[in-house]
């Protein structure tokens, strides 16, 4: 079951070099640079060349590679880590699971399913990271950073094109803008056929129309003074990921629907819509004396959402859901830590945010016309410290805690045919401790074990159509884990085991498509993840991760019926990824590289019910990758493919409509993964 793809070198190509230890892997995973195997914290980090390497471009791609992690691609990024996460959207509700960009939070998980594009790190953080990343960081948090200007010119071209019409164009260019700046511009524009044709209309579903852009500049404005500054933006205008009928009962025909011939058809009476825009700005300034670092982070973004989607997936008017969402966020964060500490490492903060955010969701049936416009305005407040004191050379204890303070200020309105009916307006605050106490020990030098409890908390917040607020959710984390390098240094091996106790875990229900928000009592979730990466021989990296993950309710009643040991949505129990790269290197400096990767996933549940049609089955995927360079790697030509054997696999699931529009469990709607895709890339440096 756990497979690791082997690639096997040609013995007339490969190179004699004794074998290399493994470079070192630098994360910030503690709000400082560390050593990935001297930090605490169960924390997988790949480098820009890497995800090139896998060939990622979204955050729904990092689960490939990445254990104990979940992304569901349904047109936003709902990010489960170790079974944490949530469904819920609307602004008032929070994501469980966050994402950092270059030290910014973002607010709405409707605009952080972005592409992947010059990034330096991605670090994925398990576990609740209730003290330095606190808000909502309950099952963890995926922080990514870009990259950043250089000293001297230089640049990238990059184009790609692939089935389905695929087009992919980037550029970036970095360089000195004068003695004490530095610049860097980075463009991309990706664009793709959609995989689901409609043969009444001529439409394709399921396409990609997404352009973006970074600017970055890096100021000396004194020795021990610097200030980066970044503008970004995205803008998406795509039919986003359908749903798909799972099964076509006879009275659908009998009232006239049109059945799909297989499975690339899908036929539909309204054009499903996602255009999504976001971007921001922010300044970061770091100021470092000799006995501590002070960096500011402050940022400003926005977003705006507009979505329509056919829920009925049929070329009849049965329901259809249009969505209009704006978000306009400010954060602030400070940080004090010293510097090349002897015994006492320390870091204090604060954070700030300001969330003004609306949207509009309507449900339109033949017989009802629904509107739910809503408003909030969010205000979050904390205050953080984390210290560690080495006992001994080999000891060292962490304690830290963080103070959370929210208050959401809400109101909507009920539309009914357009007819104002009511709202309500109602405010509420939720305060929290979230502390942590940790122990880690050099066993020797290459091998350190560590054992940590943490809080983690998420904010309450309110549900659509109705101003009764939800609780807070709450999370006690108990992990231990070694982490160890060895054949000198030829070795990686990590591990990590948890356990969890859940508390007041916010879950979704739909009726008659509407999102109702509910706290589902208690759960307990245990398991644990390994990561190994081994360099056998010069040139050939080989990794393989597993993770285990028994997440179940151990209280929850949905319409009085008690779900106690059902497993929790986006869950599941095993997966495994394998990847083997080898590199070959010519005499004249040029050189060819092979790559394969499979990820395994088990069965996941997608509702709290664990009913079978609301189930993904377990599926495999499989990629590959050949890549010719030239001396210095200033020429590259790739040939890729992506789920080589076209696996269809289920990503959501959820509650589908009969014929006469009314909401059917029996009758389920899926959103499936991406199909095969293969193509070849063109790179030029300079």
């Amino acid at each position: 079951m756990f497979t690791v793809l082997a690639l096997a070198p040609a013995p007339a190509f490969a190179q004699s070099a004794a074998p290399e230890a493994l470079e070192e892997v630098v994360v910030t995973a503690e709000k400082r640079e560390t050593n990935l195997q001297d930090t605490p914290v169960a924390v997988t980090a790949v480098t820009g060349e890497t995800l090139r390497a896998l060939g990622v471009s979204t955050l729904e791609d990092l689960q490939v590679f990445t254990p104990g992690v979940t992304i569901t691609n349904d047109s936003m990024a709902i990010v489960n880590i170790r079974g944490i996460g949530t469904s819920a959207f609307g602004v008032a509700t929070d994501p469980s699971s966050t994402v950092h960009y270059d030290g910014v939070y973002i607010p709405r998980p409707t605009t952080s399913y972005q592409d992947m594009f010059d990034v330096e790190r991605i670090e994925l953080l398990r576990g609740p990271q209730g003290v330095l990343f606190g808000r909502n960081s309950a099952g963890g948090t995926l922080n990514i950073t870009s990259r950043a200007p250089t000293s001297e010119l230089e640049g990238i071209l990059s184009a790609t094109v692939g089935n389905y019409s695929r087009r992919t164009f980037s550029g970036s260019v970095s360089g000195p803008l004068g003695e004490r700046i530095r610049g860097r511009l980075t463009v991309l524009k990706n664009d793709r056929d959609g995989i689901y044709d409609n043969p009444k209309t001529g439409e394709k579903y399921q396409d990609i129309d997404r352009f973006a852009a970074r600017a970055t500049l890096a100021i000396d404005l004194a020795e021990n003074f610097d200030l980066t500054l970044r503008a970004d933006f995205g803008r998406d205008r795509e039919t986003g990921y359908p749903s798909i009928r799972q099964s076509y009962p006879a009275d659908l025909a009998r009232a006239g629907a049109t059945i799909p011939r297989g499975e690339d058809e899908l036929i539909l009476d309204t054009r499903p819509r996602n255009n999504v825009e976001n971007g921001g700005v922010s300044a970061t300034a770091t100021y470092v004396t000799a006995p501590v670092t002070l960096k500011s982070i402050t940022a400003y973004r926005g977003s705006t959402v507009d979505q329509v989607l056919d829920v009925d997936a049929t070329d009849l008017f049965l329901r259809n859901i249009t969505l209009y969402e704006r978000s306009r966020s400010f954060t602030q964060e400070l940080q004090l830590s010293n510097n090349e500490p002897d015994r006492l490492e320390w870091i204090v903060g604060a954070f700030y945010l300001r969330e003004k955010a609306r949207d509009q969701l309507q449900i339109l049936e033949p017989a009802r016309a629904l509107g739910l416009p809503e408003s909030n305005v969010t205000n979050a407040l904390a205050a953080y410290g984390q210290a560690t004191f080495r006992l001994t050379d080999r000891l060292r204890l962490t304690g830290g805690a963080r103070y959370s303070y929210e208050e959401k200020d809400f109101a909507y309105r009920v539309l009914s045919g357009g007819v104002d009916v009511g709202g309500e307006a109602a405010k509420a605050s939720w305060r929290a401790w979230t502390p942590k106490v940790g122990i880690q020990y050099d066993v020797s030098e290459d091998v350190m074990a560590y054992a940590s409890i943490t809080r983690g908390f998420k904010s309450g917040g309110f549900q659509l159509g109705d101003g009764r607020p939800f609780r807070p959710e709450y999370i006690w984390s108990y992990e231990g884990g070694v982490k160890s390098m060895f054949w000198d240094r030829r070795v990686r091996a990590n591990l990590s085991v948890f356990y969890y106790d859940y508390t007041d875990l916010q879950v979704v229900e739909y009726i008659n498509g509407v999102a109702t928000t509910t706290n589902a009592g208690k759960a307990t979730l245990k398991g644990g993840e390994l990561e190994v990466t081994v360099r056998p021989v010069h040139g050939l990296d080989l990794n393989a991760t597993a993770a285990y993950l028994d997440a179940e309710y151990d209280r929850f009643f949905d319409n009085g019926v008690s779900l106690a040991g059902n497993t929790l949505p986006n869950a599941p129990r095993w997966n495994f990824t394998g990847a083997a790269q080898y590199r070959w290197e010519f005499v004249d400096g040029h050189s060819l590289t092979l790559r394969g990767d499979i990820a395994w996933r088990d069965r996941v549940q997608f509702k709290p019910n664990n009913l079978r049609q609301f189930s993904g089955e377990p599926y495999t995927l499989l990629n590959a990758r050949a890549t010719f360079a030239t001396a210095g790697d200033v020429w590259e030509v790739a040939v890729f493919g992506r789920n080589l054997t076209d696996e269809r696999y289920a990503t959501y699931k959820t509650v589908g409509t009969n014929a006469t529009g009314v909401s059917n469990p029996a009758l389920p709607l899926a959103v499936y993964g991406e199909p095969r895709q293969y193509g070849v890339q063109l790179v030029r440096r300079f």
